[in-house]
């Protein structure tokens, strides 16, 4: 009866390991070089895998089509990474010192896998003086329904005169008699505009022959 009674504990204490190893188990508790880990750093595990750079390599706040800028202005690049993202860009602030010699500025994005875009430039001059005009009319007193003309002598020093105009190149009237005021008008090719006015007289014919 002894020798059951043992028998009977010792299966008891097989069964209680067993169990214990089972729920330890269930439990995620288990130990071993193989076993499966939780991490917090699945997005680093994610562009790990990344090992294209990022393309599309552009900058925004660049100059205008012409290469120049008017005034002081902030420059960012951008770029497309749709594996692992992008992680960060670079970018500044133009030097506003005008200057007809051109500045060349390199850039560049990194993703999340740490790869760089390959650098990129770009080049800008800086003007941020309007044109100067010295407007004129080729007939300051005019007869009625005569003919008069407006010329808005725009000069620019540094990026250059791009267009100018008087009364939106538009004719100018001499039906009504009395003194006139048209508006010329230059912008540069950096963008600057400035505007000036000048003035002509329409009379009576009877008064020039007075």
């Amino acid at each position: 009866m002894e020798r059951t009674r043992g028998h009977s504990v010792a299966c008891g204490c097989v069964w209680l390991i067993v169990l214990a190893a089972v729920s330890w188990g269930g439990l995620g508790l288990s130990g071993g070089a193989g076993s499966p880990r939780p991490t917090s750093d699945a997005p680093s595990a994610v562009a790990g895998a990344d090992t294209t750079p990022p393309r599309e390599l552009v900058v925004e706040g660049g100059p205008n089509a012409e290469g120049w800028y008017a005034e002081p202005a902030d420059y960012r690049w951008s770029a497309q990474d749709p594996e692992s993202g992008i992680a960060s860009c670079q970018g500044g602030a133009i030097e506003p010192i005008e200057s007809v010699v051109a500045t060349t500025v390199y850039g560049s994005c990194t993703n999340r896998a740490g790869l760089s875009a390959p650098y990129r430039g770009f080049s800008y001059r800086y003007d941020g003086t309007p044109p100067t005009l010295a407007p004129v009319v080729t007939r300051s007193v005019v007869t009625r329904f005569g003919v008069v003309v407006a010329e808005a002598r725009g000069t620019d020093a540094l990026s250059g005169v791009a267009r100018q105009s008087c009364n939106g190149n538009r004719s100018l009237s001499t039906r009504r008699l009395g003194p006139h005021t048209v508006t010329c008008s230059a912008r540069d090719h950096a963008g600057n505009l400035a505007t000036a006015q000048v003035r002509y007289l329409v009379i009576d014919p009877r008064q020039r022959e007075t």
